[in-house]
C-alpha cells in the first residue's frame, strides 16, 4: 500500500476495543468503529468474544471480511481483549494486508504478562509468542506498527487526535465499549 494514501480525508479506519467484563463472565463484547479521517463515523459493530479465550483474532477477521471493504488502517489500544484473549496482529495483516497500529500509553510489563500467562494458561507459550513485538515511543505514546512504518503511523495518529493522547477512532470505540 502507498502509505501516502492514508492521509486522504476519506481514509477509512477500523478501531477496536473491548467492553468491561469480570472474570466470572464467559463472554465480553468487542466493539468496532469505522471512522473516516475527516472524523465522520460510518459504522459500528458489536460481536461477542470469550473472556480469556482465543477467538478474538478470528472474530476480527470475520468483522473485517463483513464490514472492512476499503479499510486502510486498523487501530487497537493493546492486543489483549477480554482478559488474555490475544489479538494476533501479524496474522490479521498477513490475511488482509491492512496495516495495524497498536497504541498504548505505557510500555507493557512483558515479564508480568509472561508470569500471569504461565500461571493461568497451559498454552501460555503460544499466547506469549503472539504478544511479542517492538514498541516505539513517540511523545507519551507507545506504538506497535505492523505493515506501516512507525514514523508514518505516528504522524497519522497525531492527525487523528483531537484532545488528549488517544486518536479519535480509539477514543470513540472505548466510549462505546464502556457502555456495552
Amino acid at each position: 500500500m502507498d502509505q501516502n494514501l492514508l492521509f486522504n480525508k476519506d481514509t477509512r479506519i477500523f478501531a477496536f476495543d473491548d467492553s468491561p467484563f469480570s472474570r466470572k463472565d464467559k463472554f465480553a463484547s468487542i466493539i468496532g468503529v469505522i471512522m473516516r479521517k475527516d472524523m465522520y463515523i460510518e459504522s459500528l459493530i458489536k460481536k461477542k468474544i470469550r473472556v480469556d479465550g482465543s477467538d478474538v483474532t478470528d472474530v476480527v477477521l470475520e468483522i473485517l471480511k463483513e464490514k472492512g471493504s476499503g479499510i486502510k488502517l486498523v487501530m487497537t489500544q493493546g492486543t489483549t481483549f477480554a482478559g488474555f484473549n490475544i489479538l494476533d496482529v501479524r496474522r490479521i495483516f498477513e490475511r488482509t494486508k491492512i496495516p495495524i497500529v497498536n497504541v498504548v500509553d505505557h510500555m507493557p510489563d512483558m515479564s508480568s504478562i509472561k508470569a500471569a500467562l504461565r500461571k493461568y494458561f497451559d498454552d501460555w507459550e503460544e499466547r506469549y509468542s503472539i504478544l511479542v513485538g517492538n514498541f516505539i515511543q513517540f511523545d507519551s505514546l507507545f506504538i506497535q506498527s505492523t505493515g506501516l512504518q512507525p514514523k508514518v503511523a505516528h504522524k497519522f495518529l497525531m492527525q487523528m487526535t483531537v484532545n488528549g493522547i488517544l486518536p479519535e477512532p480509539l477514543r470513540i470505540a472505548d466510549l462505546i465499549a464502556g457502555v456495552c
